[in-house]
């Protein structure tokens, strides 16, 4: 099928996204400072914030999925230097890695990047104005791929991705409700209160969307990778425990948030669907897919 090259490998999308190529018969190198836990995916350990991490793993014929990032908001604003490193240095390098190699780059970057005033949904030229330091290291990722396609020629391609959950999964909102209902299924606490929107996309639909914007999208453009539906807090976290076995669970709003978080989005994804992709899997599937891989695990000290 293809060659690719997948940083940030190690995490939640880089891991489903590896494995789905490898499945679909392409040549694989994951890249990542952390361990890969699939021998049948090679693997080089690197950070590729560094100068030079990508050198000899890269040519005409690769393409590179660029996932490495801190993927943390809140973590973002309290260590806004080491997002700094992790989230925006890498995109520089991994650009400079692709223009000498010739290599195609898809860059995922991420809703938190629109500014909360925008008419909803979202169309890829909504007006962006981060509200996260790691909101704007991905705004500025995407300025760089834009500069490098227009100044250099190369073939760039840019994912916006909104919330992605699924099997897999370790941590956001998803995760902590189920993890919560786990340990006290009489009661839950939520997140502000409760009326916030998001536009949720399942693991294995997200990973297909890559794809389809590497193979079938343009280069120099961007593109809304989402379900296009809107989903409050409150209705997620209702439709959790009613599949957990539990609907008459009090929901309580806290009323507090983070700095940093986006009160509402969802997406206009009429531009991806013209490139051939549309989600296989809605949120009630998805939810119970990702329960029963969740609760399959123990439950972790910290939630406890």
């Amino acid at each position: 099928m293809g060659r690719a090259v997948v940083t940030g490998a190690s995490g939640f999308i880089g891991q489903a996204l590896a494995r789905h190529l490898v499945a679909s018969g392409w040549e694989v190198i994951g890249v990542d400072r952390r361990p890969f836990p699939d021998p049948s995916v090679r693997f080089v350990a690197a950070d590729v914030a560094q100068a030079g991490s990508l050198d000899g793993l890269l040519d005409e014929a690769t393409i590179v999925f660029h996932l490495a990032a801190s993927a943390d908001v809140a973590k973002s604003v309290a260590q806004p230097r080491a997002d700094f490193d992790n989230t925006f240095r890498g995109v520089f390098e991994v650009l400079e890695a692709a223009r000498h190699a010739g290599s195609r780059v898809v860059f995922p970057s991420t809703a938190s990047i629109f500014d909360a005033s925008n008419v909803l949904p979202l169309p890829e030229r909504a007006f962006p104005r981060p509200s996260s330091p790691y909101a704007a290291g991905k705004l500025g990722g995407e300025a760089y791929c834009h500069a490098y396609h227009r100044c250099y020629g190369l073939d760039v391609r840019i994912a916006r991705l909104f919330s992605v959950y699924g099997v897999g999964m370790y941590r956001f909102a998803i995760h902590d409700i189920i993890r919560k209902i786990q340990c006290d299924a009489t009661r839950v606490s939520i997140l502000g209160d409760g009326t916030q929107v998001r536009d949720y996309l399942y693991i294995d639909d997200a990973v297909r969307g890559l794809v389809t914007i590497a193979t079938e999208g343009a280069p120099g453009e961007e593109y809304n990778l989402a379900s296009g539906e809107p989903v409050t807090l409150l209705a997620l976290t209702q439709t959790i425990a009613r599949l957990m076995g539990h609907p008459a669970i009090t929901i309580a709003p806290t009323g507090q948030s983070f700095p940093g978080d986006t009160p509402r989005w969802y997406a206009d994804v009429s531009k991806i669907r013209t490139i051939g992709f549309a989600p296989a899997i809605d949120l009630e599937d998805g939810l119970r897919r990702t329960i029963a891989w969740l609760v399959a695990r123990p439950e972790p000290a910290a939630v406890r």
